[in-house]
């Protein structure tokens, strides 16, 4: 089955879009240079879209980040001196919901950073948290915290008025950041064991049990270093993550090889995106420090073996999706620039292609807690040289989009050596298709 370009040709239906109408990225007539493949041999990417580093940004079509609220301190004893976050949540109100790891409770601020009230406290009874890992709120306006460690959903109403509990059956064991809680869709996912695996128990907003998914795993073997007792993934492998998307997919980061792969909750894979990018060395230093940093391990009679470090660092650190359905990307920088890490972000729209990079004024440390983006504002935690924690909200400005025309479209097509046919085109990004 041969790929296929046409500049007349409908987009390609987004999985779940149904009735969304055209992409948002539609009016656009900048030329993306993007790698299609789609045929038989090729079971098990679905549709591939292979992007160079050019964007389809124009310049001064860049998103920009503006700063407009912060707050936190290190300097009282209040209610804006934040332990440890891991989890928060903002309502429609622009109310923010922080769940404060070390205190175990959730505290309300109002719009403008005001402080409002304490939901919950740490204890044993009901409305209380001894290890409470996620704070999610109900499409009605209810708070739900997780308390993992005791097994159990604590629910409040909008005020903070403790209302019940639900069982979870999870008791005994945490999982920090927490990739439970509610999804775009409204579901409430509860992390289990099953079978010896995780997965998720998904609930509606009442409670009544939905189905059960797995949860992504890792498809490549890493290597670890291991004792008797105690073992310890070798540096510089990279990882795994993933995200619930708005229209009920899911989609997977494998940060070393900077390749996204979209899948349905069952894990059918629908998408595979990749993106060309410049290794990054590992250096002298970085070897140093990652010794340094498995004293740990040492410390237990583990042993070492720096010639199975890898000798390039993984491209990119962590993601998460807007309420549009772009990713955001952290990209990892060298040591030379590290004044951007955790503030380089590359977005693609919700079918693969890259817009742009963007600078955000302050720095999202992997991405956790998870950000939020809500109808063109950002909210998320970052942290000063200090290590004083801060929530931030910022507006994404979005420069009006020119509609450009008279472009003239280029293709080169190939073979790969399974006989597949690439295509590599250069035309406006939401004028093409290929057959699934």
């Amino acid at each position: 089955m041969l790929a296929t370009v046409t500049s007349s040709a409908p987009e390609i239906p987004h999985p779940g879009a149904a009735g969304r109408g055209k992409h948002s990225h539609g009016p656009l007539a900048a030329l993306l240079p993007l790698f299609l493949t789609a045929c038989g041999s090729d079971a098990g990417r679905g549709i591939v879209v292979h992007n160079t580093g050019e964007p389809l940004w124009a310049p001064g079509e860049e998103w920009q980040v503006v700063e407009e609220l912060r707050f936190g301190s290190a300097m009282s004893e209040g209610p804006d001196l934040f332990g440890a976050i891991y989890s928060f949540d903002v309502d429609a109100w622009g109310r923010i919901f922080v769940l404060d790891d070390q205190a175990q409770e959730v505290r309300i601020f109002d719009s403008d950073g005001t402080f409002v009230r304490t939901v919950g406290k740490k204890g044993e009874g009901p409305g209380e948290f001894t290890s409470a890992v996620s704070v999610d709120l109900s499409r009605n306006g209810e708070i739900w915290v997780m308390g993992m460690g005791e097994g159990r959903v604590s629910i409040f109403d909008s005020t903070g008025t403790y209302l019940r509990q639900q069982q979870t059956n999870t008791g005994g064991w945490t999982v920090r950041p927490y990739p439970g809680g509610f999804d775009p869709v409204g579901r409430y996912n509860v992390l289990i064991r099953s079978a010896g695996r995780r997965a998720l128990a998904r609930f509606d907003q009442s409670y009544n049990p939905i189905d059960t998914i797995p949860v992504p795993e890792n498809p490549l073997d890493l290597e670890f270093f291991e004792t008797p007792r105690a073992s310890t993934s070798v540096p510089f492998q990279g990882t795994m993550r993933w995200r619930f998307s708005p229209t009920g997919t899911v989609w997977r980061l494998l940060t070393r090889r900077y390749e996204l792969t979209e899948m349905t909750t069952g894990g059918e894979v629908l998408r595979t995106v990749t993106k060309d990018h410049e290794p990054i060395p590992v250096t002298d230093e970085d070897r140093e420090q990652a010794i340094a940093n498995l004293e740990w391990f040492t410390s237990r009679g583990g042993q070492i073996d720096p010639s199975k470090f890898p000798t390039t660092r993984p491209a990119t650190a962590a993601f998460f999706i807007d309420d549009e359905g772009n990713l955001w990307v952290d990209r990892r920088v060298p040591a030379s620039e590290a004044h951007d890490r955790g503030r380089l972000f590359d977005i693609f729209d919700s079918e693969g292609r890259f817009l742009g990079t963007i600078r955000l004024p302050f720095e999202l440390a992997s991405s956790i807690p998870e950000p939020i983006v809500r109808g063109g504002v950002l909210y998320g935690v970052t942290s000063d040289e200090l290590g004083v924690l801060y929530v931030v909200r910022a507006t994404i400005v979005r420069p009006f989009l020119r509609r450009r025309t008279n472009r003239i479209r280029r293709a080169d097509h190939r073979s790969d050596d399974k006989g597949c046919r690439l295509v590599r085109t250069r035309l406006p990004a939401a004028r093409y298709s290929t057959p699934l």
